[in-house]
């Protein structure tokens, strides 16, 4: 018995581990079956799961912050705003997704249906749909087109309640909503037309006899929901820290869409920031040349009248030797014209800036020939927040509080400017009038001069300034024309959606060998995760394992299954795996109360049909084998079956003699075994408890103790009927039968309630019919036991 209770922790894991790696093993041909079925899943996934790709271009853009700071040239004027985030803002807007679907024709999409499988015809459709843009259509509905043959088709779709769409207005109409049901054949070509519908099938060169009795089909798109929905699978991020580049990418299903998708809306939104740069330079450059010709006209007219006085005054040089002081005149005038062309500017700049609400048309001082730092400053500024009110008016409200902070700071920096020109204005007033002045002055000394000489430096002072004028305008024209022919884009497509091979991968599903592992995997958890749910709600005791972990009894024997149809293997076949386990079962009991010589057995269990009778009649037989004087007494009143097993007459027993009816000598028989003795249980009783729990009960087992070594006694489940306790408390070896797979856990909280109180001594348990099987840890059961204890239940 020592040997039986002295396992470490350590070997109790070992074994777990063991018994856990048999249970599984026991359960091969489920992984078999799981594996096989998760591959074939697997298999099929890999070959009908619509494939999922993930493409990416990506965009320098240009980085504003690496530019020196200087005050506004003529480049700058068609500088654009290189904000990160407001190019994310641009690339996602709604705009620019409307332009790129209507520059694709994505408004429309095809499809192709298998057996299994949908597939999109983008770029490879047999046929286009023309729409009658005057009329309205049904979006959002899947026409189903099934050629007939190369010259006609079959044309179905229904609805219920459904809007009409206006394509023009790109609208719903709700006034007007469609319920049919439409099938019928039509040829290529014709006109398909009804109040819901107006549109034309056109065969496209790529259709062939393989197109005839396929299942083709297409759907027009609502443009607001289609715009929407690029808008949201477009992702838009920064490549890498501190970096200017964008990286646009895109998830779907057809590859050469999303890519057409993200290289045609890079391009579109490069030409777009190209337009915007070239705004300002094409409003001054129409300002100039607006302003030419009547240069021109008034210099042409000064050349004139000079032409005519030098013909009247053919020594008109003698006044430029003799007379310094026009020169000094003209000089002073220059200036004067130079302040005038400031000032000019100014009130022009100041009229345009208190009575125009549209201010995107600013010309800047550079442009015009004024060089003001601080008003550069505060017009750079001005025209930035402009376009930062632009960007934003594409994705936010005008409640937005980001975008009413950001109207503000426009207020705030058109108001510096509208201050700022009203002292420039003042100031360059002072000064001309200072240099006026002076102008005055030279003047008068030229009144003093001979009529003609005034004259020829008046005509001469006026063809000076305004060859002087027009020879600036079309300086500046030049310029503006060499700056916008040379204009190039702010930002660039640095690497074209479809160019890295990899992106052809779809990202789902993944290769057949992925799913073929992942099929092994998921085949082998399956019957892991089934049989640990079958074993954490199993209630039943299914191994050793289980009830040392409830149990601190000890584990006396362990008896296997039997195939006979006998239920005396011991009897019948000595030399037998189960006459083995008896007869280590018997060796253990022998250890048991070692120092008597007599000794009282009782067998028990829970309920009915674990075992009990078998254990005792064989125990009994095993014991009267080995030389031991033994009797088996059948004490179970209620339902007796040891009488059966060894074809004795049951009319007299245990019952008639505790009732006096019967001697001891008239109960008591005897067997082939000259060792055993068998009292049978008698007649059932009405009171079978008190029988047991009489004097004369007690009195029968001394009696016995003095011929038998071994007094056996076959009792009923202790579980139902108190009978086998009141055996147990006087007898010297108790057995509890335990049936593998068939006894219940919480059946044992019984005996351990009497065996941690103490009130029963020497309490062992047995094991019974242990057996090979896949069902349970490696055992199960093979014999019967009759018709079972159904009356106590």
């Amino acid at each position: 018995m020592e040997e039986l209770e002295s396992i470490s922790n350590s070997d109790n894991e070992r074994i777990d581990i063991k018994n856990l790696i048999n249970k599984l093993l026991s359960y091969w041909y489920y992984f078999i079956l799981s594996i096989a079925v998760c591959i074939f899943i697997s298999i099929w996934m890999n070959r009908y799961t619509r494939p999922v790709y993930e493409v990416s271009a990506t965009i320098l853009i240009e980085d504003e912050k690496n530019q020196p700071d200087q005050v506004i040239e003529i480049a700058d004027i068609m500088a654009g705003d290189a904000n990160l985030e407001n190019q994310k803002q641009i690339l996602k807007s709604f705009p620019l997704a409307e332009n790129t679907i209507m520059e694709l024709n994505l408004s429309v999409s095809y499809f192709k249906h298998g057996l299994i499988r949908t597939v999109n015809q983008y770029k490879s459709s047999p046929f286009t749909v023309v729409f009658d843009s005057s009329h309205l259509q049904l979006a959002g509905i899947e026409f189903f087109v099934t050629p007939i043959s190369s010259d006609s088709f079959n044309l179905e779709f229904e609805c219920e309640e459904h809007n009409t769409y206006d394509i023009m207005l790109n609208k719903k109409n709700n006034k007007l909503q469609s319920t049919i049901k439409y099938e019928k054949n039509h040829s290529f070509g014709d006109s398909i037309t009804n109040d819901f519908i107006s549109f034309k099938i056109i065969k496209n060169p790529g259709f062939n006899e393989s197109h005839i009795e396929a299942q083709l089909s297409f759907i027009l798109h609502s443009l607001s929901n289609l715009k929407s929905k690029y808008v949201k699978d477009l992702k838009v991020e920064t490549a890498a820290k501190d970096a200017t580049v964008l990286k646009l990418s895109m998830k779907g299903y057809t590859y050469k869409k999303i890519v057409d998708y993200l290289n045609t809306l890079g391009e579109l939104y490069i030409e777009q920031g190209l337009n915007n740069k070239n705004i300002s330079a094409t409003n001054t450059l129409y300002r100039i040349r607006d302003q030419l010709p009547k240069t021109q006209s008034t210099l042409d007219s000064i050349r004139n009248k000079l032409e005519e006085f030098k013909e009247k005054n053919p020594n008109y040089e003698v006044y430029d030797k003799d007379y310094g002081v026009f020169f000094q005149k003209q000089k002073t005038e220059g200036s004067v014209s130079q302040y005038q062309i400031h000032l000019s500017y100014y009130k022009e700049l100041l009229l345009y800036l208190q009575n125009s609400n549209n201010t995107e048309n600013i010309v800047s001082p550079t442009s015009v020939g004024v060089s003001n730092p601080e008003l550069n400053g505060l017009i750079s500024q001005f025209i930035k927040l402009k376009a930062e009110k632009k960007r934003l008016e594409l994705s936010t409200t005008e409640n937005h509080p980001k975008y009413q902070s950001l109207l503000s700071e426009i207020s705030y920096s058109k108001q510096s400017i509208i201050e700022n020109l009203k002292n420039l204005i003042s100031s360059t007033n002072s000064a001309k009038r200072e240099l006026q002045g002076k102008v005055n002055t030279l003047q008068k000394e030229i009144q003093k001069l001979p009529k003609n000489g005034k004259e020829y430096v008046e005509l001469n002072r006026e063809m000076l300034e305004t060859e002087e004028f027009y020879a600036y305008l079309k300086n500046l024209e030049r310029e503006m024309d060499f700056a916008k022919a040379g204009t190039k884009p702010d930002h660039n497509m640095i690497n074209y959606a479809g160019q890295d091979p990899r992106q052809e991968l779809p990202i789902s599903p993944k290769n057949l060998t992925f799913y073929l592992i992942l099929g092994f995997i998921v085949g082998c958890c399956i019957p892991v995760l089934f049989i640990s749910l079958k074993d954490y709600f199993n209630e039943k005791i299914r191994s050793k394992s289980d009830l040392t972990r409830i149990t601190k009894i000890p584990i006396i024997g362990v008896i296997g299954n039997s195939d006979r149809p006998n239920n005396l293997p011991v009897l019948d076949a000595p030399k037998s795996v189960i006459s083995e386990a008896f007869r280590s079962l018997r060796t253990n009991i022998q250890y048991l109360s070692s120092e008597k010589t007599n000794k009282v057995v009782t067998l028990t269990s829970s309920i009915g049909s674990e075992g009990k009778t078998f254990c005792s009649n064989n125990l009994a037989i095993i014991m009267a084998a080995a030389g031991y004087k033994t009797i088996l007494i059948g004490a179970d009143l209620r339902k007796p079956k040891t009488h059966e097993n060894f074809n004795i007459n049951n009319s007299s027993g245990l019952s008639t003699y505790l009732i006096n009816k019967s001697s001891l000598s008239e109960v008591l028989h005897k067997t082939n075994s000259k060792n055993l003795s068998i009292i049978p249980s008698g007649p059932i009783p009405p009171n079978p408890a008190e029988l047991l729990n009489s004097e004369r009960m007690n009195k029968l087992i001394d009696e016995l103790k003095k011929t038998y070594e071994y007094i056996i006694l076959d009792t009923p489940p202790s579980g139902l009927v108190t009978d086998s306790v009141i055996t147990m408390k006087f007898s010297d070896i108790n057995l509890y039968v335990v049936r593998h797979n068939y006894t219940k856990k919480d059946m044992i909280n019984l005996i351990n309630d009497l065996y941690t109180s103490k009130q029963i001594k020497n309490l062992n348990i047995i094991i019974n019919d242990y057996v090979v099987s896949s069902s349970s840890y490696g055992y199960g059961y093979g014999y019967a036991y009759g018709s079972g204890y159904g009356y106590y239940e």
